[in-house]
């Protein structure tokens, strides 16, 4: 008597015990594991500010800092909402990148000593030096989103005056930037002249009666 088979629905279940996954199921698990990283947040907290569970892993312990240390000065400012999480994670992730790099730089320094294929020394460029500058460049580039320079502050308040109906902070407190003219009166609009009566138009252009000096 054969081997029954089993359930294809107890398989799945089972994580497919025996069968090797093919290169699309393990790419398919990898983005299912690293979306709900992503989505979520420790379930015993409902605060906004709460890091994404992609943060809260040992190896991320730098990234969580700066997420802690930034995030509750952002929200009083009003530059940080729920929907900002996964925008500010990628920051803090490329912050701790970068201190990460230049300690290894500090460390090792700005060159290493490489054996070639003849068995002499070379030296070579510490591959945290690009790791480095690469970092720098993604986090200045994000700070412009969350004005985290006085310049960043500035050109997103200047953004927000533009915008009709309050901009994006309508009814929120924004705290000025030092040195902006914030507390300077807006420009009033000039006054049109008084229209004229249509009558009195056409009185100025006339002609004198005869007889009458003009």
């Amino acid at each position: 008597m054969g081997r029954r088979k089993a359930n294809p629905d107890d398989q799945k279940a089972q994580g497919f015990p025996g069968k090797r996954r093919t290169k699309v199921e393990r790419q398919i698990e990898q983005a299912e594991k690293l979306a709900a990283l992503l989505a979520s947040a420790p379930a015993e907290s409902g605060d906004r500010l709460a890091p994404p569970a992609l943060l809260l892993d040992p190896r991320c312990a730098p990234a969580l800092g700066v997420w802690r240390d930034y995030t509750p000065r952002l929200a009083k400012l009003n530059l940080f909402g729920e929907l900002d999480r996964h925008t500010f994670a990628i920051f803090c992730v490329y912050s701790a990148e970068f201190a990460a790099a230049q300690q290894d730089i500090l460390d090792n320094g700005y060159s290493r000593n490489v054996k070639t294929v003849s068995g002499d020394l070379m030296p070579r460029v510490n591959p945290s030096v690009d790791r480095r500058d690469t970092a720098q460049k993604i986090i200045l580039e994000m700070a412009r989103r969350f004005g985290l320079t006085p310049l960043d502050q500035m050109q997103l308040l200047g953004q927000q005056a533009a915008l009709p109906m309050g901009g994006l902070f309508a009814g929120q407190s924004v705290r000025p930037v030092a040195g902006a003219a914030a507390d300077q009166p807006s420009p009033q609009p000039e006054t049109a002249p008084p229209a004229q009566d249509v009558v009195g138009v056409l009185d100025q252009l006339d002609s004198p009666a005869p007889g009458r000096l003009q």
